[in-house]
């Protein structure tokens, strides 16, 4: 006999019906890496971005981590860049708003554009130096 949800029939299924497509597109990693290098250039020169020697904490109070930034005078949503694992600062970082702890590693261009100042700790940032001059040799 066959079924109601054969084409030929009224009602019936579609032959070749929407498939759904997927139209997302990878960036390369020289863009991703040109941009990386352009947006923190761009933060350098407008002054929001600052390098701190160490982001070393005593406990991992979040009312420590918050009287740092009221030192440094950071008051708006920032984006504190570690090279390691810094327990402490993982821990009294993650209650506070607007503050979002990131490692050098994965720094995204998406992270720098979100927030209005960058810290960045010795450590942290000749890696990404490192990184970025390698990349940009390598791609010469």
């Amino acid at each position: 006999m066959g079924s109601i949800r054969s084409p030929l029939w009224r009602h019936g299924g579609t032959v070749h019906g929407p498939q759904p497509k997927d139209y997302s597109y990878k960036l390369p990693k020289k863009m991703l890496l040109g941009a990386l290098r352009v947006a923190l250039s761009a933060k350098l020169r407008d002054g929001e971005l600052k390098v701190v020697s160490a982001f070393s904490l005593s406990d991992h109070k979040s009312k420590n981590v918050r009287l740092a930034l009221d030192r440094l005078e950071v008051n708006r949503k920032v984006l504190l860049v570690e090279n390691g694992e810094n327990h402490n600062l993982e821990l009294g970082s993650r209650n506070l708003d607007g503050v979002t702890l990131v490692a050098s590693t994965h720094l995204t261009v998406y992270e720098l554009l979100k927030h209005q100042q960058v810290l960045v700790s010795e450590s942290a940032a000749k890696r990404l130096s490192e990184g970025l001059s390698t990349a940009k040799e390598k791609s010469e």
